[in-house]
């Protein structure tokens, strides 16, 4: 009896321990299968955030070659503006104001215009400084070309040049040195930026 005893304890132990390594062998499989997910899970979610840095870097380098792009832009036509404006001052605000204060060149153009003046009367408005330079034989050549009794008057507020108005002061046409000069540039600006840039 002992022997059969003896066999069937070893039986149970025999089963016990294959039980106890087939479910340890089932928790370890268990065990890598679940850390080999972990493992993929690990690795495609630091490949999802390289993907999305990759994508950041690749937007934000773009945006910058735009950004610098543009800001280029800019300033070379900030740069090409100021130099046509350089340009522009040099070759008519100091010629354009000497011939505003030159007398007889202003006596012409006076003439000039009071002989097409289509209003009745009105009045020419010149620099203070010009009036010691026109003499009255001017002013009377003056008021006979406009044919309608053209006043010239002379005011500290005209810098250089001359207005025209007519007699019920309805509007003003300002023919200073800075009123021809902005008329000058502003036809020939595409031209200068044409010789200057060859665009």
């Amino acid at each position: 009896m002992s022997d059969q005893l003896q066999t069937l304890l070893q039986r149970v132990y025999d089963e016990g321990v294959n039980k106890a390594r087939s479910e340890a062998e089932a928790i370890l499989e268990k065990a890598a299968s679940e850390a080999a997910a972990l493992v993929q899970k690990a690795k495609d979610e630091a490949e999802s955030i390289v993907a999305q840095a990759q994508k950041q870097a690749a937007d934000i380098a773009r945006n910058s070659d735009s950004d610098l792009k543009l800001a280029a832009q800019h300033t070379l036509s900030a740069v090409r503006q100021k130099l046509t404006d350089i340009f522009l001052d040099k070759a008519f605000d100091a010629p354009t104001n000497a011939s505003l204060k030159d007398a007889e060149f202003l006596k012409q153009l006076l003439l000039e215009i009071a002989s097409g003046w289509k209003e009745s009367g009105g009045k020419v408005t010149l620099a203070q400084d010009m009036e010691a330079k026109l003499d009255a034989h001017f002013r009377q050549s003056l008021q006979d070309a406009a044919k309608n009794g053209l006043k010239v008057e002379f005011s500290p507020q005209m810098k250089s040049g001359f207005a025209l108005s007519p007699a019920d002061g309805s509007y003003k046409l300002s023919f200073s040195d800075e009123d021809f000069i902005n008329l000058f540039k502003s036809f020939l600006r595409p031209r200068s930026n044409q010789i200057l840039f060859q665009d």
